[in-house]
């Protein structure tokens, strides 16, 4: 959990963005036909069928129900999926762009061969 604690603000606008636009991704896609479903028509029983992305629609596995009369399990899931996104996306952040990354590596480049400092007096 320590790596997930955001250091800076900058860390947690990252976090947060990420996590608004991978929520915002998951219902877009879930939402477009062909992608998160398709219909199909079957003529001679004048019904339609739809068939759900199992990625995008996961909870309809289990509960084998209408998304448009209860939404909730399926929000759940894709922010349970956004979160995660958001989290494997900070820790990557983290990776490449820490804070102590420059100090750090000036600290270990080749230094100069001390001056002589001046006298305060010179004579």
């Amino acid at each position: 959990m320590r790596l997930l604690r955001s250091q800076s603000p900058r860390e947690t606008l990252a976090f947060w963005t990420v996590l608004i636009l991978s929520y915002l991704t998951l219902a877009l896609l879930a939402g477009l036909r062909g992608i998160g479903y398709s219909e199909h028509v079957d003529t001679p029983s004048k019904s339609i069928t739809f068939e759900f992305n199992p990625f995008l629609w996961l909870p309809d596995v289990f509960l084998h129900a209408d998304p448009s009369t209860n939404p909730v399990p399926f929000m759940l899931w894709w922010v349970l999926v956004a979160t995660l996104t958001a989290g494997v996306v900070m820790i990557l952040f983290r990776l490449f762009f820490r804070p102590g990354a420059r100090a750090r590596a000036a600290t270990t480049a080749p230094s100069l061969p001390p001056s002589r400092p001046r006298e305060a007096n010179p004579r």
